[in-house]
């Protein structure tokens, strides 16, 4: 099947369901930061520290099923469906064993891992009891993540959908009766969040499960089919899949980072960023839609070993990232305040901070997610997936995470020169380096039995 024609129908088919997946869970996570805002700063920011480790975790999975559907999707073209089984057996396996290793640590030892990223006990005493609540939803939200994205990679994009709107919707309800104290039950405040968050990603396993095991779909095997792996295959999925994971992890470990000076600039400070990261990962789901769309696409091109469609293919991506940018940026620009005036900020000054972020984040998002999309939607879909390391090592290591740290501990410069820093410093050098690995093609590698 050549995605050539009728690119943008075929590109919508698929970037829209998931675009709409991803804005179901980011506002998921805007209604919880909602929700608890009239609660005080310290409540919102102890549910900005403990989402650092769930953000870690998820990371975690992400590397894991970013690596998973560049297989996937190239097994898929290559119409090799017991290689696609397996693959997804191993992304269970290793998801499953990091998800057991933050459940122990975020429930045995919540106090220690906040500490990393505040000193305010009142901060850290709220955290931990969300923290040993959420621990459980780990193995949950590992299968959720390799299977929403095992089936999108086969161009199942409706489950994920539809399991997640349930899921969300299940989450805002509970939120509402449990952080509040509704319908007779006893107010729970963070605690209530936690449930709400727990019982949510647990439903949508279920309907997962449920959506596996009853519908004619490559996935509805017997269980020996996803586990009985040979070392060659092994092997094989680990050279793609490993270095995502590291790449990822390494990633993620700078931006915590980020999350440590900011957090020690103050908890009305990091109470105000809080609520921007939220209304920041809204807008990023159109560009979660076209990176995953463009992957599935390339990837199952390059499976069918059509090299130059693919490359094409890609470049419409790339072009059109930028574009998008421009829109988002200015519509959330527009609408940035009336939107916080919804939240019940408790200060002024953490509601001028949010809004200031966003009116930054506005202004760079045209450039903000090119790399994104080259590295993850592209050069992965093409097995191109040690290259991201490098740019992450020169662009966070060398460059964001030194600069930031600088400004924040030493030069305490003002809250938003740090935000700019960030952008201008992992970005610049990053579109550069990945645009000119996008246009040497050294990133197509096929990665099927042909």
């Amino acid at each position: 099947m050549s995605y050539q024609k009728n690119f943008f129908k075929n590109m919508a088919k698929l970037a829209l369901p998931i675009a709409m997946q991803q804005l179901l869970v980011s506002c998921a996570q805007l209604v919880d930061t909602a929700m608890v805002t009239g609660l005080g700063n310290v409540v919102v920011s102890a549910i900005g520290v403990s989402s650092r480790w769930i953000f870690l975790m998820n990371l975690f999975y992400f590397g894991i099923s970013s690596g998973t559907a560049a297989m996937i999707s190239q097994f898929w073209g290559a119409k090799e469906k017991e290689n696609i089984r397996k693959s997804y057996g191993i992304a269970l396996i290793f998801a499953s064993a990091v998800a057991v290793t933050f459940t122990f640590a975020m429930f045995f030892f919540p106090a220690q891992l906040i500490r990393v990223f505040t000193s305010e006990q009142p901060v850290i005493d709220t955290a931990a009891q969300y923290m040993r609540i959420v621990a459980f939803m780990s193995i949950f939200s590992a299968f959720n993540q390799i299977t929403c994205v095992a089936l999108r990679a086969t161009e199942r994009v409706n489950p994920p959908l539809f399991t997640s709107f349930i899921s969300v919707a299940a989450n805002t309800t509970l939120n509402f009766i449990l952080i509040n104290g509704k319908l007779g039950f006893p107010a729970l405040g963070i605690k209530g969040a936690a449930i709400a968050t727990l019982t949510s990603t647990a439903l949508q396993s279920v309907l997962l499960f449920i959506v596996l095991r009853t519908s004619k779909d490559i996935y509805n095997a017997k269980i020996k089919d996803f586990f009985t792996l040979t070392k060659n295959f092994f092997r094989r999925f680990s050279v793609v899949c490993l270095p995502v994971v590291f790449n990822e992890v390494a990633w993620a470990i700078g931006t915590n980072i980020y999350a440590m000076v900011f957090a020690r600039q103050g908890s009305e400070n990091y109470a105000g960023y809080t609520i921007f990261s939220s209304i920041e990962q809204v807008a990023f789901v159109f560009f979660v839609g076209i990176c995953h769309a463009c992957s599935i696409m390339t990837g199952k091109t390059i499976g069918e070993g059509d090299e130059k469609g693919a490359y094409k293919l890609a470049k419409k991506f790339v072009i059109m990232t930028p574009i998008i940018g421009i829109i988002t940026g200015a519509l959330l620009a527009s609408v940035r305040n009336p939107l916080l005036s919804l939240l019940n900020i408790e200060t002024q000054a953490a509601f001028d901070l949010a809004s200031n972020l966003i009116l930054v984040y506005c202004l760079w998002l045209p450039f903000r997610n090119i790399p994104y999309t080259l590295i993850v939607g592209t050069f992965r879909a093409g097995g191109d997936t040690k290259i991201g390391i490098a740019y992450d090592m020169i662009s966070l290591y060398l460059l964001g995470v030194p600069a930031v740290a600088y400004l924040g501990l030493v030069a305490k410069v003002d809250f938003v020169y740090l935000i700019i820093a960030m952008y201008l410093c992992e970005d610049i050098i990053k579109i550069i380096l990945s645009t000119h690995r996008f246009v040497s093609k050294k990133w197509i590698r096929n990665l099927t039995d042909r």
